[in-house]
């Protein structure tokens, strides 16, 4: 399966070896080629805001450190998050104060030669960087994997007892497939994947790993019209999962839409083409969408006429 991050792995790796393999005169330029790219991405600009809200630097602390440096005395970190939040702000600092052209020549970052030099700033501040953001997409593509898993289990082996469950209830539709998912997430290795109390915004339907740094955050919808769990129902999802992703501080989101309808759900966003799950970036998040085709249909020798429901970007980010 093709995941939707693993181009964007690639892509930091790629930005980091043009630094390597840049001659003096170049060096500067792909240097901030490289910053430029991560700002003008809004899922990696996203996970870099994360440590920039959390270890802010300003000029004078700067100032201070780069006197300290001269004297040789290096700067101690208490994560990797603040590591590339102090990476990341101070070369934007340097560049402010000097300029991208002649930076590899100034007096902090000089050794034996240009190699050695580029080495060091690569190794030094880049590296960091890099390591953290690959870290980050790392985390979220185990993620979308579990996602996917449960996707197939359930689509491949238990969909008709699911869908059973759901046809004789009654009433709380969703809390049946909620503790069918927390079942599978929580032998999967995630700890306590249960609601929470309340947040500013409500309750979101699956919150993983609580106790972490780092929790999970899940939203669950149904669709399926013969209930009046429509278009609407979706929209609503991606807008609850939005408001419980800024309660947590976090920078992914993940809605599971179980679809116990006849149609198919396509999602026209851009850029989707040929990865899992879709996704779109919004308020410097990425939101991911999982549909479980769950509905217990006829087989496909006999379902006829395939009906399709779209969903595009507009519709749900629209004002």
């Amino acid at each position: 399966m093709n995941y939707s991050n693993h181009n964007l792995r690639t892509d930091l790796q790629e930005w980091k070896n043009r630094l390597y393999r840049a001659p003096y005169a170049q060096f500067g330029n792909q240097l901030k080629y490289l910053l430029n790219n991560l700002d003008n991405n809004l899922q990696i600009k996203g996970l870099v805001q994360e440590s920039l809200n959390k270890h802010p630097y300003s000029d004078e602390d700067f100032d201070k450190q780069t006197e300290r440096e001269r004297r040789g005395v290096d700067m101690e970190f208490e994560s990797e998050i603040h590591q590339t939040a102090y990476c990341y702000q101070f070369i934007k600092y340097i560049i402010a104060k000097s300029g991208n052209h002649n930076l590899h020549n100034l007096t902090i970052f000089s050794r034996r030669d240009f190699n050695d030099t580029k080495t060091k700033i690569v190794e030094d501040y880049i590296s960091p960087i890099i390591y953290y953001l690959h870290d980050k997409l790392d985390k979220s593509n185990s993620t979308i994997y579990l996602l996917e898993k449960y996707k197939r289990r359930t689509e491949w082996f238990t969909k008709k007892e699911l869908f059973e469950k759901y046809k004789t209830a009654d009433k709380n539709y969703e809390q049946i497939l909620e503790d069918d998912l927390r079942l599978f997430l929580f032998d999967q290795g995630i700890d306590y994947p249960f609601s929470t109390p309340t947040s500013a915004s409500g309750r979101a339907d699956i919150i993983g790993e609580i106790e972490t740094d780092d929790p999970l955050v899940v939203e669950i919808k149904i669709f399926d019209r013969n209930k009046s769990y429509g278009k609407e129902r979706i929209k609503d999802g991606f807008n609850q999962i939005v408001k419980y992703a800024n309660d947590y501080n976090k920078d992914v989101g993940y809605l599971v839409i179980f679809n116990m309808d006849k149609a198919e759900l396509n999602f026209n966003f851009t850029d989707n083409s040929n990865v899992f799950p879709p996704s779109i970036q919004f308020s410097n998040k990425i939101f991911y969408f999982v549909v479980i085709n769950s509905a217990n249909n006829q087989t496909a020798s006999k379902s006829g006429t395939i009906q399709e429901v779209e969903i595009t970007e507009k519709e749900l980010t629209k004002k």
